[in-house]
């Protein structure tokens, strides 16, 4: 019997020390797995604002521990890996017609997860190579004295254009892509004729074609202007700002810019990468774009915002389709017969 006793009592101890250490080497192992995981770096290329990038992947790090680097680089930089001399990316975050090319250039890989399957199909890749994170409509700021005394206009489209006693303000489409943007919607959405015919009328009550993508907003602020058409995320940054101005959306639809995220192919970090991407479409960006005076919207639920008269957006529904060289001959179309034609006469 005190054998036996002796027995038990040895194979009791054994197991005790075999799960020590066992239990010390499983918790080794998940201690250098965290180290292993929070030095892992992850590669970003963007033509973005950097202060919004930042912003974006400092959050990142603070939620995750993993560092994400981000390399500033010209759109040409991004389609042309000729012209990088910086470590390979895992992620690019640009605007939707540099995605595409690089798409088309197939530099990009499949990710498609639930996350970005809340993003409606305009607004992402249905391959998967891309997802739109953010969505910057165009829209007009009002001047509030203009609103009030002027109660009966209609704020669509063609009521704007057409109405000469309207002081419009608007970005010059050669200064900027975002700018440009706003020609190749009309373009796409009322056809090249109907939107050259349209901007001619247009331009003859522009008071200021500006440099800028805030100049709208501030011509209307300083009434010299009594309707801007201007970006959302502008208009929202007046109105943070406390800028005297009106948020509408124009009653027949409103033209959009995107802004989205793509995963490499020859990503070092392919499921990190995926992660990212997924965390970029969650609630936890939204503060931090206002904390840096960006105010995107998100893709996934971008038809939350009213304006100042409680109506929700209702975005065109444009394809996008990027083909380089039509949209250069529509825009020398538009210099030569709408933005100089007065010149020209």
């Amino acid at each position: 019997m005190k054998r036996f006793i002796s027995v038990v009592f040895f194979l009791i101890v054994s197991i005790a020390i075999l799960g020590s250490v066992y239990y010390k080497a499983k918790k080794q192992d998940i201690q250098r797995q965290s180290v292993a995981q929070s030095t892992k770096t992850l590669y970003v290329y963007t033509d973005m604002s950097l202060e919004l990038i930042h912003a974006v992947a400092k959050l990142f790090e603070m939620k995750t521990g993993i560092t994400v680097d981000v390399i500033p680089l010209t759109e040409n930089q991004i389609l042309d890996a000729s012209l990088r001399t910086a470590q390979q990316a895992d992620i690019v975050i640009s605007s939707q017609e540099v995605l595409q090319q690089l798409s088309t250039k197939q530099q990009l890989h499949p990710f498609i997860s639930e996350q970005t399957d809340t993003v409606l199909y305009p607004y992402r890749a249905e391959n998967g190579l891309w997802t739109g994170v953010w969505i910057d409509p165009i829209i007009f700021i009002v001047n509030p004295t203009f609103y009030k005394e002027n109660f009966d206009i209609l704020y669509t489209w063609d009521s704007v254009i057409q109405n000469m006693d309207i002081r419009i303000s608007v970005t010059d489409f050669v200064t900027s892509r975002e700018s440009e943007n706003l020609l190749y919607c009309m373009g796409e959405h009322f056809g090249d004729e109907e939107t050259l015919m349209r901007l001619l009328q247009l331009g003859k009550h522009v008071v200021q074609y500006g440099k800028y993508l805030s100049t709208p907003m501030r011509m209307v602020a300083m009434n010299k202007a009594d309707v801007g058409i201007s970006n959302y995320s502008e208009a929202m940054r007046a109105k943070k700002e406390q800028f005297p101005v009106q948020i509408i959306y124009p009653d027949d639809g409103q033209p959009w810019y995107l802004y989205g995220i793509g995963i490499y192919k020859d990503a070092p970090n392919f499921e990190l990468a995926g992660e990212f991407v997924d965390w970029v479409l969650s609630e936890d960006l939204k503060n931090t774009m206002g904390e840096v005076g960006t105010y995107y919207l998100l893709t996934n639920d971008v038809m939350q915002e009213k304006d100042d008269r409680g109506c929700l957006l209702d975005l065109w529904d444009l394809k996008k389709v990027f083909v380089k060289e039509g949209r250069d001959a529509f825009k020398k179309e538009w210099i030569s017969e709408v933005r100089f034609a007065k010149k020209a006469e």
